[in-house]
């Protein structure tokens, strides 16, 4: 009896234990669950933020997406209408081509006519005198026949040289008149040729001088190129060299740089980096180290729309390049590349009037300052630089002689093809308006004036900005400290002031920068 109730109170207090144990467990289980949901409702509310996040980006995406496809609608757009008005030009200048050829004839046509006047009035000129000296040999004879102390030798020869002086005169006479209306002809030929060539080659130069202007698409875009506190214009003036003017003129910053290069490049830079819209030190770094290693590209391209603009073809990359080159060179503010096209429109005008190879002209007219583009680099005049770098590329020989001899006006023996490119170089060169001296002069004075920084030792780089106000020197920061910064711009200053003629007064800022970058992983 006792031991069924202990086995009893055994099961009992095992029932108890198992039912504590299955309890704690459930309990257990239970805060499992509750923290599995906590998590769950986490991962959801994480999951959604995230959503949100990428439907945020999505549509700022389509929205940059849409602005840059509208943008490059709009350009294309402008080139399309710009192509339009070009091909209208074109065929304008070609209608006048044609009614001034056809009046051209016209007036040949009457030129003919008046010559063959001319010349029937000459052929009676000479029947009357034939008929006068017939009637004289007869006189003569009637004379010698009644005179007995004449022999009929003797007569002969006095009639022969009465016959002679006579003829000579009236010859001598009509030689003369014949080469004064020539020559008068001649003349009136000539000027209306060259008045002709430059009526139909009447381009605008406009001189690109020290200055270009960028398009903005917005106003409150000045303030981001700026930066805060003038970081981004102070880090595009320092890896371009240029001088960024943004005034009060709507959507438009000015760029200033007496070098064409740093100019055109600072340009392509800020237009990229407006259309990109990320705009800041690093940024900016990037985006002209880019636009630097594409210039060559740029080169190449102005080179091929010169040489499609005058119709030439087959012309080699080394010469598109060294003609693409031309586009960054000014002669007296002019631009060579510029002034080349307008050469050989000109001298293909020309050689049309005179019945001459219009493509062998215009080819010659291009190509006659390409030793421009490369008299840095080789020694000697352009003319003979260039025309050694032709004859090298495989142009025809009436080429090489035009570029070698476009500036000697007085030699003997040459092609007619090079006294073409001599006249069409002379109208482009001196015709009013075409030339600034005194641009080309004050270039000069600015790269005298970096290049003495810039052979000063502790200047790494040297930029003239404001039109020869400014000089800004970059110096190495781990070479220099700062109190030897302030000694070397005191003696920069006395250099520029003992060894250069300049107007004014010049600034010197020296700049002493350290940029340190560092990458997390």
């Amino acid at each position: 009896m006792e031991f069924a109730l202990i086995a009893a109170v055994g099961v009992l207090v095992a029932a108890l234990v198992f039912m504590a144990v299955y309890l704690l467990n459930m309990r257990a289980k239970a805060r499992e669950f509750e923290a599995q949901k906590k998590d769950a409702e986490r991962r959801l509310a994480e999951a959604r933020r995230e959503a949100d996040e990428m439907v945020k980006d999505a549509l700022r995406e389509a929205k940059d997406l849409a602005v840059r496809e509208s943008r490059e609608h709009e350009k294309f757009q402008r080139e399309k209408t710009l192509e339009i008005q070009k091909i209208e030009k074109a065929l304008k200048k070609r209608e006048e081509t044609f009614e001034k050829k056809q009046q051209t004839l016209d007036q040949k046509e009457k030129e003919l006519a008046k010559h063959k006047e001319l010349v029937e009035r000459e052929e009676k000129r000479a029947a009357e005198a034939l008929k006068s000296a017939e009637k004289s040999l007869v006189e003569s004879q009637e004379k010698l026949e009644s005179i007995a102390r004449l022999s009929i030798d003797d007569a002969r020869e006095l009639l022969k040289q009465s016959i002679e002086s006579e003829v000579r005169a009236t010859t001598a006479s009509e030689v003369r008149q014949i080469e004064e209306e020539a020559r008068r002809t001649a003349e009136e030929r000539a000027r209306s040729i060259i008045a002709t060539s430059i009526q139909r080659i009447a381009n605008e130069f406009v001189t690109d001088a020290c200055v270009s202007v960028v398009s903005l698409p917005a106003d409150d875009m000045k303030g981001r190129i700026i930066g805060r506190e003038g970081r981004n214009i102070r880090a595009i003036e320092q890896s371009t060299g240029v001088d960024l003017i943004i005034d009060d003129t709507p959507e438009a910053i000015i760029i200033s740089c007496f070098n064409p290069i740093r100019r055109e490049i600072a340009k392509v830079a800020i237009e990229r980096l407006v259309q990109d819209g990320r705009i800041h030190p690093a940024r900016i770094d990037e985006v002209v180290q880019k636009v630097t290693t594409e210039f060559d590209q740029m080169i190449r391209e102005a080179g091929e729309r010169a040489s499609f603009e005058c119709g030439i073809e087959g012309m080699t990359p080394e010469l598109v390049v060294a003609l693409g080159k031309l586009k960054y060179r000014t002669a007296g503010g002019q631009s060579v590349l510029q002034h080349s096209v307008e050469t050989a429109q000109i001298a293909g005008v020309i050689a049309a009037e005179l019945d001459l190879n219009v493509r062998l002209a215009k080819r010659a007219g291009l190509l006659h300052d390409i030793g421009k583009a490369l008299d840095e680099e080789t020694e000697g005049h352009h003319a003979s630089v260039g025309a050694q770098f032709a004859q090298k590329l495989g142009e025809p020989p009436e080429v090489v002689e035009a570029i070698a001899k476009h500036h000697m006006e007085h030699a003997q023996s040459v092609n007619p093809i090079t006294v073409v490119v001599q006249i069409a170089n002379q109208l482009s060169t001196y015709r009013p308006g075409a030339r600034k001296d005194f641009l080309e002069k004050a270039i000069g004075r600015l790269k005298d004036m970096e290049t003495l920084v810039a052979e000063i030792p502790g200047v790494d780089q040297a930029y003239v900005i404001r039109s020869g106000r400014e000089v800004r020197a970059m110096v190495a920061p781990t070479v220099m400290e700062d109190e030897a910064v302030s000694v070397l711009a005191r003696s920069v200053a006395k250099r520029i002031r003992s060894d250069l003629n300049y107007p004014g007064q010049v600034k010197v800022t020296m700049v002493r920068e350290q940029r340190v970058t560092s990458i997390a992983k």
